[in-house]
């Protein structure tokens, strides 16, 4: 015990020789993209919904463009007499 040194480890390679720094970048880069691709999936799904409800909401309501034919061609067509 007495001729024991303490030696601090040290590696012949840095961080980035060997390659470590770089995985990690790449796998931190992936998480990223994926979830921003998730976070636009997601709100394209949403879009479609508001879009669908909002349709459905309006031909429920009949403000929907095409609404005067409901009633029948006579009162949608103007007479010129």
């Amino acid at each position: 015990m007495k001729n024991r040194k303490n030696y601090v480890m040290t590696s012949a390679a840095t961080l980035t020789q060997s390659g470590l720094l770089a995985v990690l970048l790449q796998r931190q880069r992936y998480k990223v993209i994926e979830l921003a691709r998730r976070r636009a999936h997601r709100e394209q799904a949403r879009a479609a919904l508001r879009g669908t409800l909002n349709w459905l909401s309006g031909l429920a309501r009949g403000s929907i463009a095409g609404r005067p034919f409901r009633r029948g061609f006579e009162e949608s067509v103007p007479r010129h007499t």
